[in-house]
């Protein structure tokens, strides 16, 4: 079984980097520019995995995280969320909204698909 992982970001340079190196890892891989795209594509794809941008246009990560959590069918959906903000109060209306993980802007890909792979693990064994 491949897991399906939406990558969210208005950002198409990080969203490339991030589609090619999970592709790579042998993830199926849909992107949606931001979260009113993420919304209207949630249901088609029903991704095991969201890597949300906090910071977009329209629909901000907080309350696209928010969206997908007051749908039981996403209840154990892995949400990591990604930013260049480093102040607490992101960080904490995230983890309320319901991510599981933030990671700060410049990352490794390396380290995310580390936590990708650690996060769908733990669902599975809980699951």
């Amino acid at each position: 079984m491949h897991e399906r992982i939406l990558i969210v970001d208005d950002d198409a340079p990080v969203a490339t980097l991030l589609e090619h190196a999970l592709r790579q890892e042998g993830y199926d891989v849909v992107r949606a520019e931001d979260g009113m795209d993420a919304m209207n594509r949630l249901h088609a794809c029903k991704p095991d995995v969201v890597i949300m941008d906090v910071m977009m246009p329209r629909l901000d990560g907080v309350q696209t995280t928010r969206l997908i959590r007051r749908n039981r069918t996403y209840a154990d959906t892995v949400i990591i969320a990604l930013s260049a903000r480093t102040d607490e109060v992101a960080r904490e209306a995230m983890r309320e909204a319901g991510a599981n993980l933030y990671m700060r802007k410049p990352f490794t890909i390396a380290r995310l698909v580390a936590y990708v792979r650690e996060l769908l693990d733990a669902r599975a064994r809980t699951g």
